[in-house]
């Protein structure tokens, strides 16, 4: 059973008188989840171990070691964690988030990038400031505004015929059903299935679904589960097809992804 996440420091994210960066550290040792609520700050997510994945109304992104999260103000999201986790989160004045997206994106963070998250998160955590955090705070936005974005998450559809197929991948991700089974699912033609997907996702179902899979196969993986039965599970009957999915995916092997997810003995404390 899933715990409560807490992730945004108390008053601080409607307080104008923090400095303009505050955060502080995400680490669990369990899996939690954060029900849907919002923030009148932006927040910058990145982890170093573990697996989160955010959801709003339209889109998920799953935000795994080494990658950073952009969430604008006042956006409503959920977020589960999924086994043990450890990164940083910091939160922008809205005077800061005039010039970037006012929707999601994902990006890899770079080791300058993620030294200066975590620094600044340990020292912004209380609202104490110094010139050198000043400092380092400018140097910290331009790394950030010159990251290369990867905008797209895993679109949700809105069309509720669509919804019935996608929310039942989301609980059953290995379903093996041909697309004109999920088009009847739809109650829809094949024809009219595809062409609505689409345009409801920007994306075509075969691209969506492997996605989807791909999702929920890193969750897995940060569960701790093994890689021939997070491919049996994701409805891989071949372990190398999986690999090489999940390497075009994510970038690195699924043992690889696995055993980066332990979390270092020290840093395995409750966040507050």
């Amino acid at each position: 059973m899933c715990a409560n996440l807490s992730i945004t420091p108390p008053d601080a994210a409607r307080d104008d008188s923090w400095f303009w960066l505050h955060g502080g550290s995400l680490t669990q040792d369990t899996r939690r989840i954060a029900p849907r609520h919002h923030h009148a700050r932006g927040q910058i997510l990145g982890l170093a171990s573990g697996v989160m994945v955010f959801r709003t109304n339209r889109a998920c992104w799953s935000v795994g070691p080494g990658q950073v999260l952009w969430l604008p103000p006042d956006l409503p999201h959920e977020a589960r964690s999924h086994g043990a986790m450890a990164g940083w989160t910091l939160y922008l004045h809205p005077s800061r988030c005039t010039n970037l997206p006012d929707t999601p994106f994902l990006a890899e963070g770079t080791p300058l990038l993620n030294a200066q998250a975590e620094r600044l998160a340990q020292t912004t955590q209380e609202g104490k400031t110094s010139l050198v955090t000043t400092r380092l705070a400018e140097s910290f936005w331009d790394e950030w505004v010159a990251l290369p974005r990867r905008l797209s998450g895993l679109p949700i559809p809105s069309d509720p015929r669509l919804r019935r197929v996608t929310d039942h991948l989301e609980m059953a991700p290995g379903d093996k059903r041909s697309q004109s089974e999920w088009a009847a699912l739809a109650g829809m033609s094949l024809r009219s299935f595809v062409r609505h997907f689409r345009a409801d996702t920007g994306a075509g179902f075969a691209v969506w679904l492997q996605k989807r899979r791909m999702i929920d196969a890193q969750q897995r993986l940060a569960r701790g589960e093994r890689v021939t039965d997070v491919a049996l599970a994701v409805g891989y009957e071949s372990i190398g097809a999986f690999s090489a999915s999940f390497r075009r995916s994510t970038g690195c092997r699924p043992s690889r992804f696995a055993a980066a997810q332990a979390v270092p003995p020290d840093d395995k404390r409750t966040s507050g």
